[in-house]
């Protein structure tokens, strides 16, 4: 029997995708674990086993393919950290991906690729040293700017910075509540900002106009799978709409789905937009795992402006599944890609010792 654990900060989180996928690598013929990292390594392991529909606690071999469904937000403690390493590099066991870095460098990789270049908003890494400086002159340039945590998830931490003629406006997307302050000038901002940047690194990026006819943000949401180790393909795709009197579009925000797109935009520029999000967003998935770790799944979060203007916001190695509904048999992807990694006898590791494999 093949073992397949399911590796989370808490055994509360995604409780629903979790029954789906166990019950989908049952029926394929995996026995399924769930674990948080919170332990000391060892050859067995403390969690939870999925049988007949319930979950009961048990001692078990570190399995044989884990899919790591830990949300960074940049709090991982030292025992966690210590654990997660262990399991990549010392255990006997293969992950479905190892996941993307922070923003940044994210950010940094793929403004090297010529084609991917033209689709990504002007983005500046915040130093506390510098930060007066370049938002000044952010600020001169753009009347809006987004201000992105480097490492979190959700959308939280997001900051919508605008700038008016006696005051700046500052909203903060916190825990789905966007809280709203007010700031007399420049060195009252730069002072709260330098606060922030002594617990979390964020980035500068320009605001672009990603609204729809009834000016709410939205975007469009694509989750691309390997569904065989060096075969990726886009799973499904989605409009998140946020409210008119938010910034962000995120379902853990307070936004929604919208089930008719074209609705958002005039049909001949949303029609030429999708076609271009098709284009970008196998060239992305290509491209990452190119200059990245082995990846399993991305979820892509791209924006098309008033002009048409396709944007690529995110890139996500550990996507959500609340906003894709695909026609297809979502929950045994990843048991599909296990058997092709056996079948091909490649996993991550035989990844990583053979760097001439070319990947997805």
């Amino acid at each position: 029997m093949k073992s397949f654990g399911i590796l989370q900060y808490s055994l509360q989180h995604e409780k629903d995708y979790v029954s789906k996928l166990s019950e989908a690598g049952n029926a394929l013929g995996f026995d399924i674990y769930r674990f948080v990292p919170n332990q000391i390594p060892s050859p067995h392991i403390r969690g939870l086993k999925y049988k007949q529909k319930d979950w009961v606690e048990i001692d078990f071999p570190v399995p044989n393919f884990i899919y790591d469904r830990c949300f960074h937000n940049g709090n991982c403690t030292a025992k966690e950290t210590t654990f997660i390493k262990w399991l990549k590099t010392e255990a006997d066991t293969t992950f479905l991906g190892h996941g993307l870095p922070g923003k940044w460098e994210i950010y940094k990789h793929l403004k090297q690729n010529p084609l991917l270049n033209r689709h990504l908003p002007q983005s500046i890494k915040l130093q506390p040293h510098t930060c007066a400086k370049v938002l000044s002159d952010l600020l001169i340039k753009h009347a809006q700017l987004i201000l992105k945590p480097s490492i979190g998830s959700q959308g939280n931490g997001l900051m919508l910075i605008t700038k008016k003629p006696h005051q700046i406006d500052v909203q903060i997307n916190h825990n789905g509540r966007i809280l709203r302050h007010t700031y007399d000038n420049t060195g009252s901002l730069l002072k709260m900002i330098k606060s922030v940047l002594t617990k979390r690194d964020y980035i500068a990026q320009q605001c672009l106009s990603l609204l729809d006819q009834n000016n709410r943000p939205f975007d469009r949401r694509v989750v691309m799978k390997k569904t065989s180790y060096a075969t990726w393909e886009e799973i499904g795709r989605a409009t998140r709409v946020g409210n008119a009197e938010s910034f962000v579009s995120n379902l853990h925000s307070g936004g929604a789905i919208q089930t008719d797109p074209q609705l958002l935009m005039p049909k001949d520029s949303f029609h030429q937009a999708e076609q271009k999000i098709s284009r970008l967003s196998h060239c992305v998935a290509s491209f990452l795992e190119k200059n990245f770790h082995p990846l399993f799944e991305l979820g892509l979060d791209f924006g098309i402006d008033r002009s048409g203007k396709v944007w690529l916001l995110e890139a996500n190695s550990k996507p959500g599944h609340k906003a894709i509904q695909s026609q297809r048999d979502y929950d045994t992807i990843p048991f599909q890609y296990c058997d092709s990694l056996i079948s091909e006898k490649k996993g991550v590791n035989y990844y990583e010792h053979n760097s001439s494999i070319k990947k997805g």
